[in-house]
């Protein structure tokens, strides 16, 4: 009698490096927010990226340094409000970058 296992073995996925997680959702947030490319901050280059995950910056204090630094503005709010509308990225828009790159599986 053979038997099989009550839990199907895992995929071999392997996970991606935080080199390419960065660069993926960098790729995806400077496009979406402020129309950038990869290729248009120092973030192009992984050495870059690799300095700050070992310096323990977040993703978003990175892109926020960013936006302070050169006054870039967000492209993906339509409209005027009474209230300023901040220029900086959240948590939220990266969970939702997460997400729309695959990275947040739910």
């Amino acid at each position: 009698m053979q038997t099989t296992p009550a839990i199907p073995p895992r995929e071999d996925n392997p996970c991606p490096s935080p080199i390419t997680v960065w660069q993926q959702l960098l790729t995806y947030l400077l496009e979406k927010h402020y129309g950038l490319t990869l290729n248009d901050t120092p973030f192009c280059e992984e050495n870059v990226i690799q300095a700050h995950i070992d310096a323990g910056v977040t993703l978003v204090n990175a892109v926020n340094f960013l936006v302070e630094k050169y006054e870039l503005v967000r492209i993906d709010r339509n409209g005027f409000n009474w209230q300023e509308q901040s220029p900086f990225l959240t948590t939220v828009d990266v969970l939702r970058a997460r997400r729309a790159t695959g990275l947040l599986k739910v």
